[in-house]
């Protein structure tokens, strides 16, 4: 059996203490990691109403693949963020919807930059609607024709109907 004795175990204990502190010490003297966003760009500098436009955020700093998330008038276009991709790169497509000043930002970490953006009301045409062409039904009257008189004008039935008619007649009756 082995036993330790009081001052190995208290050197031992001495040793994790300085390991720890040195650990922390680097902690908290570490540069802190950034992300910076530095610029934002649009593509086309009068933008009109119901126009789409690729909105550009030059990225930088160490936290660079931080979630870049975008608004408009305080109003978010982006509410899960957006990876950035190429790297220290952030677009998006934006098609604005009324016409004014536009406040843009693009925000990763704590760093916000912003654009400013006049929209002009875009060009709308009133589209032309032509009524249906109303068509009038031809109707023709209907042919008629005159009822025949029969043979004899005892209005005797005619055609196959007639003579199985006169002949259960004739049979009912006893004529012959």
């Amino acid at each position: 059996m082995r036993s330790n004795s009081p001052g190995r175990v208290l050197g031992a204990g001495m040793a994790g203490l300085a390991v720890a502190s040195a650990t922390a010490v680097a902690v908290v003297m570490a540069p802190a990691a950034n992300a910076t966003v530095d610029n934002i760009t649009i593509s086309d500098s009068a933008p009109t109403v119901g126009s789409t436009y690729s909105l550009h955020a030059d990225l930088s700093g160490a936290s660079f693949g931080l979630l870049v998330y975008w608004n408009d008038n305080g109003t978010a276009l982006t509410p899960a963020g957006k990876m950035p991709w190429p790297p220290y790169n952030a677009s998006l497509d934006w098609t604005p919807t009324t016409p004014g000043q536009h406040v843009i930002t693009a925000s990763q970490g704590s760093s916000t930059q912003t654009l400013i953006v006049n929209v002009a009301g875009g060009t709308t045409t009133t589209p032309t609607t032509t009524p249906p062409a109303t068509t009038t039904p031809t109707t023709t009257a209907p042919t008629t024709t005159k009822p025949s008189t029969g043979s004899g004008g005892s209005g005797s039935a005619t055609g196959s109907a007639g003579t199985l008619v006169g002949s259960l007649l004739r049979g009912l009756l006893g004529s012959s």
